[in-house]
């Protein structure tokens, strides 16, 4: 419960769910989150454990909103989700992804309050764009354990995938 505290005292918006069992898949304190404190939406709301959650708000927080005011003089407004929970195997077939624990999230892009939307993708080199994208994914690996964008494999062209699985030794993969 003191995640579920914790979630409130940050400022997230956020519905307590019952705990989510599917097969080898499970979530033992899922929330359903709709949005952060500095107002960064979250669409569509996704499910994830509470524990993801705190590192996604400090992510947004910490890295996405000065990144975007520093490189697209823009506010975000709202992050765009992909994938969040969903039993699956990873892509290698060998074993469960971090999203059958609620515990990554595919990011698809970002609405602002002062600039069109930014989906992610290959940027134009030397663009603020390109700038920023890099920014975020870079300095997610201070928060999550798999950063995987454009540039990492064919899979990952289009967003990016941000999980905290836990590997021996705070072993990190951050591309």
């Amino acid at each position: 419960m003191a995640c579920i505290e914790n979630l409130g005292k940050l400022g997230i918006r956020f519905e307590k769910r019952p705990p989510v069992q599917d097969n080898a898949c499970k979530i033992d304190n899922p929330v359903s989150v709709s949005g952060f404190a500095n107002g960064v939406e979250v669409s569509p709301a996704s499910l994830m454990e509470c524990r993801y959650a705190e590192g996604l708000s400090r992510w947004i927080g910490d890295v996405v909103v000065p990144r975007a005011n520093e490189h697209l003089q823009s506010a975000p407004k709202k992050l765009l989700i992909g994938t969040s929970y969903q039993c699956r195997d990873q892509r290698s077939g060998t074993k469960l992804s971090e999203h059958a624990f609620g515990n990554g999230v595919d990011v698809m892009g970002f609405e602002f309050d002062k600039r069109p939307p930014l989906t992610i993708k290959f940027q134009a080199e030397g663009s603020p764009e390109a700038a920023f994208q890099s920014a975020i994914q870079k300095d997610a690996c201070t928060i999550f354990s798999t950063v995987l964008g454009p540039g990492a494999d064919a899979d990952h062209g289009d967003h990016l995938h941000l999980d905290m699985r836990a590997r021996k030794g705070d072993y990190r993969i951050c591309q």
